[in-house]
């Protein structure tokens, strides 16, 4: 596998505050369980304040707003895993380019015109968490996520660094449709600054329909479930 020219690309190193990480990142071997709503924007706009970005209206002129989870199997930092909520948008000191669902349809994240932006990332290898934070501003903590994956359905939740659940989700769906990925393009505040970061993709993955999915709000004060409240 490493063999791949995919993987052929030169590397730098950096050193965070917990240790040395390697530049880019590999990801070989990862599941993924990937929610996606469609949410007024009048509930999202606050979400962005202070950050330089607004949300792109899709479907009846509504954000998109993604609940991910990632399980890292074999990953060049060590394994771990990690939710990601995030919402698609584009800097406001841009042209509206409009029609934004033809991001979708570009594989390469170059080309594309608007990116997702990293509203909570808990991860559960303290490594991940500081990487995440040090070289892309990406508001990762630590701490714990059970899950469990299966082939006609999946579970997983996010608690706070006290233990005390941020959120639970149960889904179950059909069989999937096998499909190429595409790149990822995230959007982050650090340093002052919007930094965008493409993260190049070569998978197969399904897309499946859901069959019944909750998702629950535990109890934790913390600001992710405030926000997911919000």
């Amino acid at each position: 596998m490493n063999d791949d020219p995919f993987w052929q690309v030169p590397r730098t190193h950096f050193q965070t505050t917990v240790c040395d990480v390697e530049l880019p990142m590999f990801f070989y071997d990862v599941a993924v369980r990937q929610l996606n709503y469609f949410v007024p924007l009048n509930r999202v706009t606050p979400l962005l304040a202070g950050t330089g970005l607004v949300p792109c209206g899709f479907w009846r002129g509504k954000a998109l707003v993604s609940l991910i989870f990632y399980q890292y199997r074999d990953v060049s930092i060590g394994p771990y895993d990690e939710v990601t909520i995030t919402i698609l948008c584009r800097p406001e000191t841009l042209p509206d380019p409009g029609r934004h669902w033809r991001n979708l349809l570009r594989r390469r994240g170059a080309d594309w015109t608007i990116g997702a932006y990293v509203l909570e990332m808990p991860v559960t290898l303290n490594r991940a968490r500081a990487a995440g934070r040090e070289i892309w501003g990406f508001p990762k903590f630590e701490t714990l996520i059970p899950s469990n994956l299966g082939e006609s359905g999946f579970d997983f939740g996010v608690d706070d660094p006290d233990g005390v659940p941020i959120l639970r989700v149960s889904a179950r769906h059909w069989p999937g449709i096998p499909m190429t990925g595409f790149d990822l393009v995230t959007l982050s505040n650090y340093q002052n600054k919007i930094w965008r970061t493409v993260i190049d993709v070569d998978v197969k993955y399904e897309n499946c329909l859901p069959r019944g999915v909750t998702l629950t709000i535990g109890p934790s004060k913390h600001g992710m479930a405030e926000r997911l409240r919000a």
